[in-house]
């Protein structure tokens, strides 16, 4: 190579370095060009919202690959029209979380959007974009982001049963932190054999309808009482949730403690199904939460008499 560079003349050598120039240049603006090109999609909202104009900007890229993940006639010449709804806003410890749906009208598609920034804004979004199940302009049937996808379960839903005391209860779809639950609403007042007794009978409908309860989470809301919402109690609820059974009964009893919008108890186990240690995932990544989830799993299990390690799994945005 050197004998070969040796031999050219400096008007050729002059060429090369030119043209090693113009080469570094046309990557240096191809990426300036990707990081500045306007995204395909546009979002308008009814009022004035506080999200920065970065996060924004993040939000409606990262919309552009959702909405071409589940339109088949995906034009890259089409700018896709959202208009936002539901707008939502929470400041807690530096901390800015906004949610709203955004409805596409020429798509006939529904989106939530939940985007947490800090205050100041000094890093990078936290952008969670999924199908909402419930009160969507365009309930989803055929729906898929990176953090939830819809299930044939949907058409089934919403489903009304009856116990064999005559009480009525309704099975509705839900959605939360990137998972799909089917939420079971009884009069139950209270009454903990009647939330196990309608999980039961929600399992039973699920495998007559060739579904398999174990695919799903079901959350039996328990502060249910002739028709109206009780204050609910974290100490002394019962929440049954749907889970594959452990080898240990006396766990099988209590776990998984599911609370949407707060956290998930649930046994991790090993190959031969034997509990290995209780996880928590907490709703929300702030250092409160995840300490009150850890300290609520942790006297949970030892008021009913279960000595288990208790780990952090993840936030479960």
């Amino acid at each position: 190579m050197k004998e070969l560079l040796k031999n050219l003349k400096v008007w050729q050598k002059i060429l090369i370095i030119l043209g090693f120039l113009l080469a570094i240049t046309l990557v240096v603006v191809a990426v300036i060009y990707a990081n500045n090109v306007e995204p395909k999609v546009k979002i308008v909202f009814e009022n004035t919202v506080n999200i920065p104009s970065d996060e924004l900007m993040a939000i409606r890229k990262k919309m552009v690959g959702v909405i071409e993940g589940n339109t088949e006639a995906f034009d890259d010449n089409t700018i896709y029209v959202g208009k936002a709804r539901g707008y939502q806003e929470e400041t807690i410890d530096g901390e800015t979380t906004a949610t709203f749906v955004v409805d596409f009208d020429e798509i006939k598609q529904s989106y939530q959007v939940e985007v947490t920034w800090p205050n100041p804004d000094d890093g990078s979004p936290n952008i969670y974009i999924t199908c909402p199940l419930l009160d969507s302009k365009y309930p989803e049937t055929k729906c898929a982001t990176e953090f939830n996808s819809s299930s044939d379960i949907i058409s089934y839903l919403p489903y009304s049963g009856m116990l064999s005391s005559g009480k009525e209860y309704t099975v509705i779809p839900n959605y939360e932190y990137g998972m799909l639950y089917l939420e079971i609403r009884v009069d139950a007042c209270g009454d903990k054999t009647v939330l196990d007794k309608t999980s039961e009978a929600v399992r039973d409908w699920l495998s007559t309808i060739n579904f398999d309860p174990d695919d799903y989470v079901l959350y039996v809301v328990p502060n249910i009482c002739n028709g109206e919402e009780m204050d609910f109690d974290f100490e002394n609820d019962y929440v049954r949730a749907n889970y594959t059974k452990t080898n240990d009964q006396n766990i099988n009893k209590i776990l998984p403690y599911y609370i949407p919008h707060e956290f998930y108890i649930y046994p991790a186990v090993d190959n031969n199904n034997n509990v290995t240690s209780v996880k928590v995932k907490v709703g929300a990544c702030r250092e409160y939460q995840i300490d009150f989830a850890k300290d609520f799993a942790t006297r949970y299990l030892m008021a009913n008499g279960i000595n288990y390690p208790v780990e952090f799994d993840e936030c479960a945005e």
